[in-house]
Formats: structure tokens, sequence, C-alpha cells
């Protein structure tokens, strides 16, 4: 690059310069204006960066071309000949007359370079914004813009109202408020701006910081900030006092301040309320709480997941574990899953999706997965976690475990469908909470099929009874009852003949088969010595696997699940029920008999000295002695006192005493308790006590109003048991001694 190239390009960057510092000269000028008016230097910024953004825009510099600047220089000097576009071609695209007139331009334009000055307003710019600078400051030192103007003015309402709480009146004006501000600046990780606001009644969240500023029209000797029980001393900085808390509970606070003659003037009570960050909330859709697959089918779990927070979610994950065996052999696997939706950290809403294979998590048949959604909020430093309900998922084993006794081993006497009662019931409940909404046709279907599933269960506790069969009475039983004149004798359900082996027996009857056996001992065959020792399958009773103590339970069960067929046979599940949860209590309790017991390993007591015993010695015994009072914990014990003092000052109004305002100090705190909770109701008789506390006079309205409000906290009285003493008679008098002389 020739040197005259070289001079082009840094003509360029300074036309460029110049064009820029105009703009940002303009936006310095109106920032600064901005910041006298508002007093916010962030605002400051905006204005001029947005300034800048628009006058770069307008101007547009980099526009600007060497071209440009040949142009300018060819109209600005003579000497250049209007040829300074020459310095910018290539010798070798020129002719021999071409490069004579180029290299004389380059020298040309070497030596009137410094003759080059650019049109510019930098000057008017410069003076713009010293004129608003001065403008700023000399308008906030007459008070029309600033902390003092119309603009920053406290509404009537909102202004900080102060009473004078000394008892000799002040002989000067009481300071005014002219200027108050609460700001509350919230925990980063909510990325909310700070709040700023002049009413004293504010509503934060836990963990922010509160500052109060407040300013009076003339100077007093000392602000605190009087929070629950702590007094906050206000730290002056310039004529302005303030204060600086963190907020962690709701509490009430309330301004003390000492005029320039020590008069002591108490603010209004005002509440801070706190609220907590709330935990996320996790929505899922499309999900049932238990799902099974077969092995050979699909085995895809298909579900979203709405989260909400108040201030964002930080981590959301899907706590899986996945239960491999049984017994003591089961093993369990976890596993964090994430979702098939990106994830928007701090995102206050959306929606996830996720789609879970069993197979990809290495599942067999008999396998079992539990998991669970997990999120985590951006509360710092502890954050809050949510989770959902756990949900179960499960492959079907292909293996069916067979009930069957070996020789080396003991019986199972718990098989797996025992537990079948309770689906029953399950289904029974859901059947009638449906009633409504189903046909009345497929209602009686599905009672009747219920009906059925309980007669299969019966039947598979028959078959543990040693009921092998349930087939009709044979035939030579129906001719023989047929001899009899009852026909449907066998093939009828006798409620009241099958239950006669409970009932006593008739001494005559019992006779009466006595001599029958007496008779035919002739023919009767000789009683089998093997009896007690062979198992009779033919013998219901002895064919049972069950221990004596738990047949009269199994069949008892079975009697009920006799009537809950019957009832769902009938289409009418609400009969059913009852006797359902008869039959399930009774199969609980053969399932709890079946269960071992460990003795409890507990104190061993010594042996007795039978030397010692019944001798009546008792040297070696020691009296014991205790005394405890028992006394119940007393509600509001310092407002009850307040009360008592109270009445006494009502009747006779006097100077408070340090012992009467540390009393109603400590009976407010109390108060407080249940103000924060209700404070439309109790607010004015806190507002009240708090004067009592801080005044050194009392009047009987200001006690009127406080006795009020501290009788409707205190709880009602429960009366106590007395003896009454009634009014006495002379007769009744002469009566009871006439008695007594008898």
């Amino acid at each position: 690059m020739t040197e005259a190239k070289k001079i082009l390009y840094r003509l360029l960057a300074k036309w460029r310069v110049i064009k820029i510092s105009e703009i940002l000269l303009f936006g310095v000028g109106v920032s600064v204006l901005s910041y006298f008016i508002f007093f916010d230097l962030w605002m400051a910024f905006v204005v001029l960066l947005g300034l800048f953004v628009i006058g770069f825009i307008y101007v547009k510099p980099w526009r600007m071309s060497l071209e440009d600047v040949c142009s300018y220089v060819d109209a600005h000097i003579i000497q250049m000949q209007n040829s300074t576009g020459l310095v910018l071609k290539d010798e070798k695209d020129l002719s021999v007359l071409a490069k004579i007139q180029q290299s004389k331009i380059s020298k040309e334009l070497g030596a009137h370079k410094g003759e080059v000055r650019f049109k510019n307003n930098l000057v008017l710019w410069l003076l713009f914004a010293l004129g608003c600078s001065v403008a700023g400051v000399f308008l906030y030192s007459l008070g029309f813009v600033g902390p003092n103007s119309s603009n920053n003015t406290v509404p009537e309402d909102e202004v900080i109202n102060f009473q004078l709480i000394d008892s000799v009146a002040s002989t000067i004006a009481a300071p005014k408020i002219i200027e108050q501000k609460v700001s509350v600046q919230y925990p980063d990780y909510t990325n909310k701006s700070t709040l700023v606001t002049s009413k004293m009644n504010i509503e934060v969240l836990e963990g922010s910081r509160v500052n109060w500023k407040i300013r009076f029209d003339q100077a007093v000797k000392e602000v605190l900030l009087q929070k629950g029980d702590d007094s906050l001393s206000m730290v002056l900085n310039g004529d302005t006092y303030s204060a600086s808390v963190k907020a962690d509970y709701s509490d009430f606070y309330t301004f003390v301040f000492s005029d320039s003659v020590q008069n002591k003037h108490l603010s209004d009570l005002y509440v801070m309320e706190v609220y907590k960050d709330e935990p996320p909330i996790i929505r899922v859709e499309g999900l049932p709480q238990f799902s099974s697959f077969d092995y050979d089918g699909p085995q895809v779990l298909e579900f979203s997941a709405g989260l909400n927070d108040d201030f964002g979610v930080s981590a959301v994950a899907i706590v899986a574990t996945v239960s491999k065996g049984t017994g003591e052999s089961v093993k369990f696997r976890e596993e964090r899953l994430g979702f098939d939706t990106s994830f928007k950290k701090n995102s206050k809403n959306q929606n996830l999706r996720k789609k879970i294979d069993l197979r990809d998590l290495k599942m067999e048949p008999g396998d079992e997965l539990y998991f669970y959604i997990e999120a985590t909020d951006t509360k710092r430093p502890r954050p809050n976690i949510a989770r959902t309900e756990t949900y179960f998922s499960v492959v079907k084993d292909t293996v069916t475990d067979l009930f069957a006794v070996e020789g080396t081993l003991g019986a199972d006497l718990m098989p797996d469908y025992f537990r079948s009662q309770r689906q029953l019931i399950i289904d029974t409940e859901k059947l009638i909470s449906e009633k409504s909404k189903i046909e009345e046709k497929e209602f009686n279907y599905r009672s009747n099929e219920l009906g059925f599933d309980q007669k299969s269960l019966r039947l598979k506790y028959g078959e543990f009874m040693g009921d092998e069969t349930e087939s009709a009475p044979a035939p030579a039983e129906i001719n023989e009852t047929s001899e009899e004149g009852n026909l449907l004798a066998g093939y009828t359900h006798d409620h009241d003949g099958a239950n006669e082996h409970n009932l006593v027996e008739d001494e005559g009857h019992g006779h009466e088969h006595e001599h029958e056996h007496e008779s035919d001992g002739d023919s009767e065959e000789q009683e089998d010595p093997l009896e007690a020792y062979v198992h009779n399958h033919e013998d219901p009773e002895a064919s049972t696997l069950f221990a004596n103590s738990l047949k009269s339970k199994l069949k008892q069960a079975m009697a009920e699940m006799w009537d809950a067929e019957l009832y769902l046979r009938l289409f009418q599940p609400e009969k059913s029920l009852p006797y359902q949860y008869k039959a399930l209590k009774l199969i609980q309790e053969i399932k709890n008999s079946a269960r071992i017991y460990v003795h409890r390993i507990g104190f061993d007591p010594p042996p007795i000295k039978e030397d010692k015993r019944l001798t009546g010695d008792l040297k070696e015994i020691g009296n014991f002695t205790k005394e405890e009072n028992l006394t119940g914990d007393v509600a509001y014990p310092y407002i009850k006192k307040a009360v008592a003092r109270l009445e006494m000052l009502r009747l006779s109004p006097d100077v408070l005493m340090n012992g009467d305002r540390e009393l109603f100090g400590k009976a407010g705190s109390e108060l407080a308790a249940r103000a924060i909770a209700e404070p439309g109701k109790y607010l004015n008789t806190l507002q009240e006590l708090k004067w009592l506390s801080e005044s050194a006079k009392v009047s009987v309205k200001q006690i009127d109003l406080v006795l009020r409000g501290l009788y409707d906290v205190l709880p009602d009285q429960k009366p106590l048991p007395s003896t009454k003493k009634g009014g006495n008679d002379k007769i009744n008098e002469l009566f009871i001694e006439a008695l007594n002389v008898e």
C-alpha cells in the first residue's frame, strides 16, 4: 500500500470518529438531564444507550468510503486537480500519462494532508451536553427536580403519621416527612428488579433485603426502626435516615424519633408480610399408576409432565428403580433419567415428554420398575424440591409357581390366590361408583361376572378344605331321599340342617342311637386300627392341609362367600360388600395365624432368695418419694396481666411506670402473633397497645380501646367446679335443728 493510500484511510477513520462523537455528545447531554430528573443511574444509562443506537443508525457512519474522502479532498484542495481518485487505482491499469499524474497527486496529498478539515458540529453538541448538565444542577438546587420535586411527593394517605408520646407539649413545630421510600431487593435467583414504593405496609419474599429511607423537613436527634422486640438505629447519610433488614419472617414495625428538644414521636404500626417461595408443581398426564406388559409385546411408557414454579425450575429428573429377583435375592438398581424434550433451565412454565422403553433398562420377566419425577427450583441456598407419587410398571413373569408338597419340604399354607378377595372388593366398589355412568345391562353383566369370580375363589378354598369335587349327589342318595318324599333334598343347600353338628346333642336321641348300635353290633364291621394314621381323601374333614383351629375360620369365610356371591348374582353389589369384607377379615386371620413369632428378648428378673422370702425384713429397702407440680400452660399470660393492670388504671388513671411499659410491650409481642394472621382485626388494638408502652401518661379512652381488643383475644374460660351457697331461710334452720335433736 502506498503512502498516499494510507493517508486516505486515516482521513476516513477521522471522519467516522467525528460523526460518532457528535452522536455521543447528544446522548450524554440528554442522559445527564434525565438523571437529575429521576435520580436513577440505570435509567440514565438506558437513555444514553438508546439515543446512541438511534443516532448511529440515522447517520450511518459505516457507509462512508474512500471514494467519499477523495471527493471531499478534491472539493477543498485545489492542488489535487480533481485527481485524488487516481491514488486508489492500481498502476498496472493506468496509462503512462495517468501514472505520471498519479505520482504527482500522491506528492501533493502528502504535502497538503494537514489542510483537510471535515465540517462538524462537535463544539455545538459539546455546548449542548454542558448546558443539559448545568440545567439539571440548577433545577435540582431549586427543588424543581429530584427528591423534592412534585414527581416524588408522597400521597396523602401514605405519609407516615407520628404522634407525640411525651407528656409535655412541644413548643416547636413537629418535624414532617418530605421523603419516604421502601426498596425491596429480591434474591438474585428470582431475577426480579428492585421494588421501590412509598407504602409502608409491604409484602416481600422470604430472604429479600428491605431498605427504608426517610427524610424530614428539619433536623432531628435520632430515628429508630422498632421491629418486634428489636430496635434498629437508622443511619444518617447526608440528610436522609436509612435502615436495612433481611426479611426472614412476618412482623410489625414502627418508627420512633426525637426532635431537637428531645420530644419523642411514635409513628403508626405497619406490617411487613413475608411469603415463602413455593415448591414446583408437577402435573403428569397420560400415565396410569400401575401398568404391566407382556414379555413378547411392546414395553413402552409414554407420558408428559408439566412444570410450574413462581421463579423457575433449575433441574428435573426421573428417578427410576429397577427391582430384580424375589425374597432375599432381590436386587435394586437406581437410575436418573432425563426427558426427551429439551429442558429450559430457570423457565417458569414448560411441558416435557418422555418415552421409556423397558427393554432399554434391561428388564426381564418378573422385574419391576418404580419411578417418580423430581423437580428442583432456583431458590438459594436451599432449593425447594418437589416430587410426584410413585408409578409402578412390571414385566409379566412367564413362569407360574405351582402349589406342591415335597417329601423333604414343609407345606406352603399361603398360596398366591389368597389375596384375590381384596381385588374382588376393589372391583365391586368400582362397579358401585360407576353405577350411574353405565347402562343397566352392562352393570348386571359385570355384577354377574364378579359373582362368577367369587364362586371360583370359593371353590379354590374348597379344594384346601378337601372338597375335591362339587358334583351332584349320587343316584342312590337321590333315590333314598326320594323314597322319604323329599325330591329336592339332594339339590338344595339346607341351611337349617347343615349346622346340626354344632348343636347340643339331644339326650333322648343319643340314647336311641345307642340302642340301635347295640342291636346292630353283630352286623357292624370291625373298626379299622389304622384309621387314625391314614390320610383319608374321602373325608373332607380329614383331607384339609390346615390344622383344626383354622378349619372353622375357613368354613366361615366360605359361608360368607356364599352370601357375597348370592347378592352379586342378584345384581345387588351394595349388599354383597359387607360379606366380602367379613370373608377378607377371616382370611387375614388365617394368614396371621400361620406366621412364626420369636420370643422377645427382654428383662430377666433376678432369682428370689428363698431364705428371705416372707420374713418381713425391710432393712435394705429404701423409700421413694417424688414431688411434682402439674401446671398447665397458661394462654397469653402477659395479656392477662396487662388486662388486670389496665382495669386498675381505668379506675384511677395515673402516670405509667417502667414496669407497666415493659408489661405492655410483652403483651404486644403476644398480640402480634395473632395480628399477623388477622391484621384487620387486631391491628388497631396492637397500635394502641404500642402507644401505651411508649407513652408516659394514658387516657381512659385509650384504655377502653385496648381492653376491648384484648378481651376479644383471650379465650373463653371453662367454668370450674365450686360449692354454691344458697340463701338461709329461718324455717329451714328450725327444721334442721329439730332433725338434729331427734
